[in-house]
């Protein structure tokens, strides 16, 4: 870790959620990258500073880095936030290994339970990443009233005390408020 107040961040995935979350971190300080698959898409977004397919007229944070090196984002990261859609989110999670370290935190931004299994997303992330350091991040919230900096909410919910303070650090604003749950089911 770089400090107790700044972590390294990493988000996967370039929907309206990830990225609103990855700028949310940069904004809040902490160095943030968002991995994108799509080549086309991480241009535009790195020349525009704006994700205009998912988001359009939101500004993203100056700080945010965008990647599509899933090694290097992951394996630099304290912190990966998973915002993978759930059909694609076991083959991300499989792919990532190998860069996960065991002091890294993951946590599952993705709705939903994955068609053929009926695995919870944390489920998955927690069987394919080998990590005991597992959240999962949920709540009555809209990616495009957190980007209107509308006032927000979200529950953090890990077995792990340090998880949750971790992701409250991280994604924390006046109007976004991070609450924390022990629950992850």
């Amino acid at each position: 870790m770089t400090s107790p107040q700044t972590l390294r961040v990493a988000v996967l995935g370039g929907g309206s959620f990830g990225t609103v979350l990855a700028s949310l971190a940069a904004e809040n300080g902490h160095p943030t990258t968002l991995w994108l698959r799509d080549a086309q898409q991480l241009a535009d977004m790195t020349a525009s500073r704006e994700n205009a397919r998912y988001l359009p007229g939101f500004r993203l944070a100056d700080g945010l880095a965008f990647s599509s090196d899933l090694a290097a984002t992951v394996g630099q990261a304290d912190i990966v936030f998973v915002s993978i859609p759930s059909k694609a989110f076991r083959s991300v999670v499989q792919a990532a290994r190998p860069h996960v370290r065991p002091e890294q935190m993951l946590v599952s931004t993705t709705k939903g339970i994955e068609k053929d299994s009926f695995a919870l997303m944390s489920e998955i992330l927690r069987e394919e990443s080998g990590s005991k350091r597992i959240g999962v991040l949920s709540g009555p919230n809209l990616a495009k009233e957190i980007a209107a900096r509308m006032i927000s909410g979200t529950v953090i919910a890990s077995t792990q005390p340090d998880v949750r303070e971790r992701v409250h650090q991280v994604l924390s604003s006046p109007y976004f408020r991070v609450f924390a749950n022990s629950d992850v089911y």
